[in-house]
């Protein structure tokens, strides 16, 4: 972490205590115009059934449930479908905190739900076609078995050595951060995908497996979209960064996930997979979420698969205003600061960035 984002850390975290210790935000709340805060995680911390995924993918089940618990105080707990209905209408009541979820692991069913139950909140779960309706391994988790079993240096040397001497090939990376960077943004999807599935295989790894332990079934999917608590929605049928992918191949993943999404959901499927979803799976979350993981075919892209809206994974809030298909999201996990969400959720960090002042991107 550089110096300027400690600082920038640091400010926002006082800013953010201030306002929350003081009851501050609540004055700021009511003088903000309505808006939609969304969250996004991955999945509640179970050891038993995603000990492999980061850290950063994972919160508890207690600190998730605290959070939602202070916000409901002041905002109403919605899904992403039903925030951005309301923010359109002329009458949306109270700000609003939409929970996300993000690939379709398996604790959104046996441990999530239970907790949106107790708490009265409701959340929208992104369902990754290939793993889910497909049972294909992804290639995050291809590499994360590697690592976790052979080290981040030799992960590396054996994928360098599967891959030849090619742009995108990991040559001399030792850490494992980077190891994922540079298999994410410079090798070729298809080639990468293959390789790291072949080395788990020849290391005595069981891909199917691994996918049962991660992923949802495909009758847990469908008992989850059947939750009152739960909105489903799309996520590409493979993971991939689209921005760098050519205009066909961002085509495929996107209308191809929401195809997988609408046979998962026993929808009817059109001849051009271009029919609208239904309300059970009309909303989007790209991969990975960041301005430079998609390019400006994408909007339109996730619009004529017959999605409503998608979601980033730029910090901010949404108003009526924002594009519904480059909505804001803030990320939250065992390291999330309850002043800060609450700051962002009242209108505090808004407040700040009308100033010319932005400490959250």
């Amino acid at each position: 972490m550089g110096l300027k984002h400690r600082i920038k850390s640091g400010l926002r975290g006082l800013y953010a205590r201030v306002l929350w210790g003081t009851g501050l935000h609540r004055v700021v709340d009511r003088c903000s115009r309505p808006r939609l805060l969304v969250l996004y995680g991955h999945c509640v911390d179970q050891p038993e059934t995603n000990g492999s995924l980061d850290a950063d993918m994972k919160i508890s089940g207690a600190r998730l449930e605290a959070i939602l618990t202070a916000l409901r105080r002041s905002h109403d707990l919605v899904t992403l479908g039903e925030g951005l209905e309301r923010l359109r209408s002329r009458n949306a009541g109270r700000s609003m905190v939409a929970l996300t979820m993000d690939d379709g692991y398996r604790d959104n069913l046996h441990d999530l739900v239970p907790l949106l139950e107790r708490t009265g909140a409701r959340a929208t779960v992104f369902l990754e076609g290939g793993a889910v309706a497909a049972r294909e391994l992804p290639w995050l988790h291809s590499l994360g078995w590697l690592v976790g079993r052979l080290g981040a240096t030799e992960a590396a040397a054996r994928v360098t050595a599967r891959l030849g001497d090619v742009p995108g090939a990991p040559v001399g990376v030792t850490d494992a951060g980077a190891l994922k960077r540079k298999l994410k943004y410079d090798a070729d999807p298809t080639r990468r995908d293959a390789v790291l599935l072949e080395l788990v295989k020849a290391e005595g790894g069981d891909p199917a497996g691994i996918v049962d332990d991660l992923y949802l079934s495909r009758e847990e999917a469908q008992a989850l979209a059947a939750s009152a608590s739960v909105e489903v929605g799309g996520h590409t049928a493979h993971h991939p960064v689209l921005g760098r992918l050519g205009v066909d191949a961002q085509e495929r993943e996107i209308s191809g996930g929401a195809a997988l999404l609408r046979e998962l959901l026993g929808e009817e499927v059109s001849d051009d997979g271009q029919a609208p979803l239904g309300a059970s799976g009309h909303v989007f979350a790209y991969p990975y979420g960041r301005r430079w993981d998609i390019d400006e075919h994408s909007p339109g892209m996730v619009r004529a698969a017959g999605y409503t809206c998608a979601v980033t994974t730029h910090a901010g809030v949404n108003h009526r205003s924002t594009d519904p298909y480059l909505l804001k999201r803030w990320p939250i996990h065992d390291g999330t600061a309850l002043h800060e969400v609450g700051t962002e959720a009242s209108g505090g960090f808004e407040l700040l960035r009308r100033l010319g002042i932005d400490l959250v991107e």
